[in-house]
């Protein structure tokens, strides 16, 4: 079948070290170019690893900031589309060319950074103050993972919920089933696992308040993968110091081939956020057939869908029980264990990609 129509997407947001958007949007990419390849000519702006079923154009040196790329999408962009011939725009991030005369699909992750502005940097918050709400009036669909953040979209910028589209994202289930060895990382025997960017939103403050009423009955450490972000100083001085009980271990930002490992290897994978617009690592580390604790905000419990054990995100004796709970219960963790696994294998990449295709071919009609 020859494709019948000129899409181009924006994936300038992907950077290396990648976030947890960014990967997100990286797998997204992949999988609908994959479902796409018989529907849609595709021009892709970014530079995805990994990529080769379209042309990508490079963004130049200069917009390669967050200051650069603004200015790209809004002044460049759409003098790119209009010489490229393109029909459609997806845009994978938050925000769009403003001056866009073409249909577009915004995804949306989350409006964290008008909501809580105090979780987030002073640059994001900027951005998304400055774009975010007029991005979302010009799209004509907006695109979310959570019903969460679709009534986010709804009750606080007031975006009718016939624009809105639904398409829970994906996870690469083969990739973190696969048994991986990390023996070369020298990990603790049991531990209780955090994997995300050591930020205000992750709550990491009260899950060491937690681990610290548990670290000697459970005989568990804590292992923290991810980088220092925004105002993590104290926190990082806080686990550099951290004595006893018990140990924490902090990797910072790890390869990705070990990742599948150090999922597999844990107790259990505790994740308190504050917010979340999605929640990804809930859905890797069921995949690897671990254990999931998780706060009851944002979408964490839409996410888990009643998988993991849920607590107050106010509360460390609440999160300290469940961690206890885990670490004593032998079949209560088989029983989470499967049950994440079985709904994590139903969480898969191409059939996001088969929905945003879907939803593109609507948007040409």
């Amino acid at each position: 079948m020859m494709p019948c129509c000129h899409l181009a997407i924006d994936a300038s947001v992907y950077r290396q070290p990648a976030s947890g958007v960014q990967q997100a949007v990286l797998h997204a990419v992949q999988a609908e170019l994959e479902a796409g390849k018989d529907h849609f000519e595709t021009l892709l702006f970014g530079s995805l690893p990994g990529v080769e079923q379209c042309r990508q154009l490079a963004l130049p040196a200069w917009a390669q900031s967050v200051a650069g790329r603004i200015f790209w999408q809004q002044f460049h962009l759409p003098g790119l589309l209009q010489k490229s011939g393109v029909e459609l725009l997806h845009a994978q991030a938050y925000t769009m060319p403003l001056r866009c005369k073409i249909p577009v699909l915004l995804n949306v992750h989350d409006i964290i950074a008008l909501e809580y502005p105090q979780y987030c940097s002073w640059q994001n918050v900027c951005h998304m103050r400055a774009l975010l709400p007029g991005s979302l009036r010009s799209a004509k669909v907006c695109l979310v993972s959570t019903r969460h953040v679709a009534q986010r979209l709804n009750q606080v910028l007031q975006i009718p919920y016939e624009k809105i589209e639904l398409l829970p994202w994906g996870v690469d289930f083969q990739r973190f089933s696969r048994p991986c060895d990390v023996g070369e990382l020298q990990l603790p025997e049991r531990y209780f696992l955090f994997v995300g960017n050591l930020e205000p939103k992750k709550n990491l403050e009260l899950l060491l308040q937690a681990y610290a009423q548990v670290a000697e009955r459970s005989a568990c450490s804590l292992v923290i993968v991810g980088r220092a972000a925004w105002k993590s100083r104290r926190l990082l001085q806080k686990i550099r110091d951290w004595s006893g009980p018990g140990q924490i271990l902090w990797l910072g930002r790890l390869e990705d081939k070990w990742l599948p490992g150090v999922y597999q290897k844990a107790l259990a994978f505790v994740m308190p956020s504050l917010e979340e617009g999605f929640g990804l690592p809930v859905l890797e580390s069921m995949a690897a057939g671990t254990a999931v604790i998780h706060s009851d905000q944002g979408a964490l419990c839409e996410v888990a869908a009643q998988k993991g054990l849920c607590f107050n995100v106010m509360k460390a004796d609440e999160l300290a029980k469940q961690m206890r709970i885990v670490s004593k219960n032998e079949n209560l963790r088989k029983e989470l264990e499967e049950q994440g696994r079985e709904h994590a294998r139903k969480q898969s990449w191409q059939k996001w990609g088969e929905g945003a295709v879907q939803i593109l071919k609507n948007m040409s009609r």
